[in-house]
Order: structure tokens, then C-alpha cells, then sequence
């Protein structure tokens, strides 16, 4: 997909996310608060990125893996995803950035059967790696994750 539509639609996606959710700051994380149960949010999550252009690489159910070996776990589900479109640009500034690429998201429900959604902050990771955080790289990066859990979030 070329970068002028790739950024359009990640734009679009980010644009029409623009609502007010509730969001947690976490030393190095995002905490965004969801509407939908964990399966519905990696529903959601999986078709929006295709949506954007991007490649869904892995969907891992942790309970289900847990279950394997006779333990009880929340639901709680891990969404592996991205493309050169959003990490590429990142990665060609600072090839160590390939430990924080591709992107991530965890869905998870807690004690309380509150769902979240959850996702590292690429501007820690780009400072850890050499990057100022505000490159514009991150912050498209950081765009596009924060419109995927918005999308997500069902908000």
C-alpha cells in the first residue's frame, strides 16, 4: 500500500476515534478503558488494522494456553501486529527499535470483570532506543496505536 494512503487511512482510523475514553497512564504503558468484552475488542482490533493496511501476525489467547496446563486465567488476549507502514521509518532511524516492533495490545478483563485494553508507549520505547519521543515516526506510531484502542475500546 503506498505511504500517502497508508497514512490516510491510519489518519481516517485515528480521526474517527476521537472520542473521550477513559485512559490510565502506567509507567511506560497506555490503559485505555473498553465497552466490549475481550473477544469483541480483539474483534474489533484485528479488523480495524487489516482495515488500515496492516498485518495482523498473531493472536494469542493466554487463558486458553493457561487452561492447557490446568490453570485459571482472565480472559486475556494478545494482538501482534504492524508493517513498514507504521514501524518502518522508526526502525530505519534506530535498528533496535526492531525489539519494540512489531506493535502489540493486550486485551484483558480484571478481577472486577472490567475489560482494558492495553499497549506499550513508543515514545519510552524510542527514548530507550535513541529516538527522540516526539519523532515523528513515534508519533505516528503512537497515533495509530491510540486510534486502534479507541476502535477497539468500542467508545
Amino acid at each position: 500500500m503506498p505511504q500517502n494512503t497508508l497514512s490516510r487511512t491510519l489518519l481516517a482510523i485515528v480521526t474517527a476515534a476521537a472520542i473521550v475514553v477513559p485512559v490510565v497512564a502506567q509507567a511506560g504503558s497506555v490503559k485505555i478503558a473498553n465497552n466490549n468484552s475481550v473477544d469483541d475488542a480483539v474483534s474489533l482490533l484485528t479488523a480495524a488494522i487489516e482495515k488500515g493496511g496492516q498485518k495482523v501476525f498473531a493472536v494469542l489467547d493466554f487463558q486458553k494456553g493457561t487452561a492447557s496446563v490446568g490453570l485459571k486465567l482472565r480472559p486475556t488476549t494478545q494482538v501482534i501486529f504492524g508493517g513498514p507502514g507504521i514501524g518502518g521509518e522508526a526502525l530505519a532511524e534506530s535498528q533496535t527499535m526492531a525489539l519494540f516492533v512489531p506493535l502489540r495490545m493486550l486485551a484483558f478483563e480484571d478481577e472486577a470483570e472490567k475489560v482494558w485494553l492495553m499497549y506499550p508507549d513508543p515514545a519510552d520505547a524510542a527514548v530507550e532506543h535513541g529516538l527522540p519521543a516526539d519523532h515523528p515516526a513515534v508519533l505516528r506510531m503512537k497515533g495509530a496505536l491510540s486510534g486502534l484502542a479507541k476502535v477497539a475500546a468500542g467508545n
